[in-house]
């Protein structure tokens, strides 16, 4: 069993004649033999892959009142 990413569904059940499965959040925990078959893309061998916004970090300031917030 393996997580594959759904192509373009994000929520719900998909059929298959293997069976059905359930998609959350555009995942689907499916047999690998499945997963491969249909060509979705196994998630859980890929490594996490960082998120580059390119805004700076806030840095944290005193407001008036002497509490940290960001600005």
């Amino acid at each position: 069993m393996g997580l594959f990413r759904h192509p373009h569904l994000v929520r719900g059940i998909v059929h298959t004649s293997e069976g059905a499965f359930q998609i959350e959040r555009g995942i689907a925990d499916l047999p690998d033999e499945v997963g491969a078959s249909l060509g979705w893309t196994r998630i859980d061998d890929e490594p996490p892959q960082m998120v580059q916004t390119g805004q700076p970090v806030a840095k944290a300031t005193e407001s008036p009142r002497g509490h940290a917030g960001a600005r």
